[in-house]
């Protein structure tokens, strides 16, 4: 048997497929075996194209009942028996020493429960948008993060991990892996559990090509930007909520889930106001925003928005070349 199992889960969706699958193709460790899971794609395209690649470690896997993302997702997770597991985008590549790194990764640290890494960001033609990127918003602390960090730092952050680039060990799969109740975020959920019992290696190298695009499941829940997607409003409120279960009982998770939320609701009022940032609109965001989370009321950060309102575009075009606030990033699976 192999020790890792590549997964594409996959829906109606062929445009990238081959793509995906050539990528792991071209990897230089080669003790893998790739499944390619059909969600119950209508006619013969998805078998098709996995056919073409005479190779007998590219499995095509057809379900006959569509379950969805989280699903999906999750039968190919749980159904792997190899040692590690990775589940690739469909419309994501792997870099050709993806599998070898985060191998070794794992080999080195016994108690990561998961190796992930950067990843180039690029657009529906393959474009570069952004090179070496990461949402680990300080770094991903190489080369082993200990759980209790990971989770302190996901509580202000989000989502930190883009799961194309994430080698798991099958033994730290939470039981029941990916839940439904908790789409969209479901990658977040899954992570900080798995975090509460092992630690997370990171390594600095690009591991794969993430493709932002207007077709992908993360453009349905959020806006797209040149570089990544901006989560909707509703979006927000069941990440903090995944963060609010995860941090049940522990005062210093708790209270860095509700300034991590804070800083997502003020990036969400800014965003929401643009590019006007007129003064009735901007006031009404934040106070929104102020009435959800009552510390954004003495946040300088809120005050210099609604300042940029009222002094004009001047000075919101030297705010537009500060740094961004940091915001929680939506799923990173597809």
């Amino acid at each position: 048997m192999p020790r890792v199992t590549v997964c594409i889960p996959t829906y109606d969706r062929p445009r990238w497929l081959g793509g995906a699958i050539e990528s792991v193709l071209a990897q230089s460790y080669g003790d893998w075996v790739l499944e390619v899971h059909d969600d119950a794609t209508p006619g013969t395209v998805v078998r098709d194209i996995v056919d073409r690649y005479d190779d007998p470690r590219v499995v095509y896997v057809g379900h006959e009942r569509n379950v969805g993302i989280v699903g999906n997702f999750n039968r190919s997770l749980l159904g792997a028996r190899t040692e590690f597991v990775v589940q690739v985008g469909d419309d994501d590549e792997l870099r050709p020493e993806m599998l070898a790194l985060t191998v070794a990764a794992l080999d080195r640290h016994p108690r990561a429960g998961v190796a992930h890494g950067r990843f180039d960001l690029i657009d529906a033609r393959g474009g570069l948008l952004r090179a070496a990127a990461d949402w680990t918003g300080d770094g991903g602390n190489p080369p082993l993060e200990p759980g209790a960090d990971f989770l302190a730092a996901s509580m202000r952050y989000g989502c930190r991990i883009c799961s194309t680039t994430a080698l798991i060990r099958r033994a730290a799969v939470p039981e029941g892996g990916f839940r439904e109740a908790d789409h969209p975020p479901f990658d977040l959920a899954f992570w900080l559990r798995m975090a509460l019992g092992w630690d997370v290696a990171f390594l600095p190298q690009a591991l794969c090509r993430y493709r932002i695009h207007a077709e992908s499941h993360s453009s349905g829940v959020a806006g797209m930007e040149q570089d990544g997607y901006v989560q909707r409003r509703a979006a927000l409120e069941t990440v903090h909520r995944v963060k609010l279960e995860t941090a049940a009982g522990d005062p210093r998770l708790l209270r860095a889930a509700r300034r991590g939320h804070a800083r997502d609701l003020l990036a969400d009022a800014r965003t929401r106001t643009l590019p006007e940032r007129r003064l009735r609109p901007t006031a009404a965001a934040l106070a929104g925003a102020a009435r959800e989370e009552p510390a954004l009321a003495l946040d300088p950060r809120a005050w210099g928005t609604l300042a940029a309102s009222v002094l004009g575009r001047r000075v919101y075009g030297r705010l537009r070349r500060q740094p961004r606030v940091e915001r929680s990033t939506p799923n990173a699976s597809a």
